[in-house]
């Protein structure tokens, strides 16, 4: 258990702990047609906006879901990303869509922001800029990349799904990749997500086939260890006169030497 704890705080691939009791998600349902207005531009409510913000040349680089389950702690204030560069502020080149799947209140832990500070100079949590957004579900949350924020806690009896998509400035065929967020390189991989668990008559099916298909491979096997046995002993007896035969026939073919009695006698 503590090393599983370990290896949530530094992340899988699809899976990352973003705080105590809130996790974020990468689903492969998102690539499905049932979520193609998250992939389809043309089918994105809250496009309009993304481009009014970033231009018309945008890229989708990251989309999942945020889980804050019940008794969840409130978030560490940070930013997503940081400036591209300290001289001067430069327009925004990176946004953030959360889209709540529940309706959000201050007991079930909606996210607070620090208003301002994404101007350079201004990063820091000052309580005078709070807000807190209570939207609705379905209803989507925009902000700078570089805006300050932090999950509320969630004090309720129910979990706090967010769906977030990240869009990013595209210019000249090159776009703003977060190598700090969304780098596989830096989390452990965990693979396929796990499916459901199976039943028990599901288990106890599995085990009678894969007794069945062990059962068939040994008979299979002996099968063939008795096939070859057979051949090699009637070979054996099939060719066994043949082989004696031969030896004979070798035997008489040979040559006798002939030999002088009277030297033989005489010796």
């Amino acid at each position: 258990t503590r090393d599983l704890s370990r290896e949530l705080a530094d992340g899988f691939d699809v899976l990352r702990e973003r705080g105590r009791g809130r996790f974020d998600m990468e689903l492969p349902a998102f690539d499905s047609p049932t979520f193609d207005f998250l992939n389809d531009f043309k089918k994105t409510p809250w496009m309009p906006v993304v481009r009014a913000i970033l231009g018309e040349e945008v890229v989708l680089i990251h989309k999942g879901c945020f889980l804050s389950l019940p008794g969840a702690g409130a978030q560490e204030y940070h930013q997503d990303g940081v400036h591209l560069t300290t001289q001067t502020q430069r327009p925004c080149h990176a946004i953030n869509v959360f889209v709540p799947l529940v309706d959000l209140h201050l007991r079930n832990g909606p996210t607070e922001f620090c208003l301002g500070s994404h101007v350079l100079g201004h990063e820091g949590y000052d309580r005078d800029f709070l807000e807190t957004p209570k939207a609705n579900a379905g209803t989507p949350i925009v902000f700078d990349y570089r805006l300050g924020h932090r999950g509320l806690a969630n004090s309720s009896h129910s979990c706090r799904p967010i769906v977030y998509c990240t869009y990013a400035r595209a210019a000249d065929g090159k776009e703003f990749q977060d190598r700090v967020n969304f780098s596989r390189k830096r989390y452990h991989k965990i693979g396929d997500l796990t499916a459901r668990p199976l039943s028990r008559e599901e288990r106890r099916n599995k085990r009678k086939k894969s007794i069945v298909l062990r059962e068939e491979a040994d008979i299979k096997k002996a099968l063939e260890i008795s096939s070859a046995t057979c051949s090699t002993v009637t070979h054996s007896q099939d060719s066994g006169p043949e082989e004696k035969k031969t030896k004979v026939t070798d035997e008489r073919s040979v040559p006798v030497p002939a030999f002088d009695v009277a030297n033989v006698s005489q010796s």
